[in-house]
């Protein structure tokens, strides 16, 4: 492990803090070793050279996950534009990755039709209607970095116009399935990027599986459900953020009503 690694604390508590949250979730039948992930992590949260290699071991997976993720965006972005992810020769599990980017594309583009050319509310806000101001806290809990890029991503996206209160129910709108099979073939991605150490490619897609794809732009503020909004959140965040603090505060705004963002770091700010 490097001296960088070693002596960044900042660093061992964010990611400490990612995988506290993920211990949180784990079931009852989670793999002994995961569930013994927290305790070992409240142990040695930024005690030198053990919390170091704790927080080392968990930067792995968050790479593998985002370097899968990544991957997965380039692929749909590829089908998406007419060229073949996959070559004649992979093996079966690339056949059904394959599967899997064509069912995600095609399903975003009836979304797409579904949303455009919907008129206020559905593809644009309201321009008579000036902005309101949505606060978004982060919580403990909560890990910092992913509250962090999911608040911030919201409050570009408010300044560029792109966040309303969408019209109608968002579960009349959502197709369930681009998410699930979006969050398929990240783990079968990474499975694929090291099946030369499947111990560690098991941990590494159950660690994805315990996440969430995320609608970047929620569908609530006018997000699109396709692909291209997707990125994976942990669970408590996402759900937070959307549930407990957007939903309540648009829930009475006029559809089309433009949204911006506001940004409060506990509990000082």
């Amino acid at each position: 492990m490097s001296d960088t690694v070693r002596n960044d604390k900042d660093l061992h508590d964010r990611l400490a803090d990612r995988i506290t949250s993920q211990a949180d979730e784990h079931e009852s039948g989670a793999r002994p070793h995961l569930r013994r992930s927290r305790a070992g992590l409240d142990r040695t949260r930024g005690r030198g050279t053990m919390a170091a290699a704790v927080g080392g071991g968990a930067e792995k997976i968050l790479q593998a996950i985002e370097k899968a993720e990544d991957q997965l965006h380039k692929h749909l972005h590829d089908v998406s534009k007419g060229v073949r992810a996959m070559g004649d020769n992979h093996a079966r599990n690339d056949k059904s990755i394959e599967t899997m980017l064509n069912n995600i594309v095609n399903r975003s583009r009836a979304q797409d039709g579904v949303r455009d050319s919907g008129g206020i509310g559905k593809d644009r806000p309201d321009p008579t209607k000036g902005p309101h101001t949505v606060t978004l806290e982060w919580k403990p809990g909560m890990p910092k970095p992913a509250f962090e890029r999911k608040a911030t991503a919201l409050q570009r996206l408010g300044g560029e116009g792109k966040l309303f209160k969408f019209k109608g129910k968002t579960e009349d709108y959502r197709d369930k399935e681009i998410t699930k099979q979006y969050k398929g073939a990240l783990e079968a991605l990474i499975r694929r990027n090291h099946k030369d150490d499947p111990e560690f490619a098991e941990e590494a897609a159950g660690a994805a599986r315990k996440m969430q794809p995320d609608h970047v732009n929620e569908l609530q503020t006018g997000g699109p459900d396709a692909w291209r909004n997707l990125r994976m959140l942990d669970r408590t965040t996402n759900f937070d953020i959307g549930t407990q603090q957007i939903r309540p505060q648009i829930k009475n705004l006029p559809d089309g009503n433009p949204i911006n963002i506001d940004i409060k770091w506990w509990p000082d700010d």
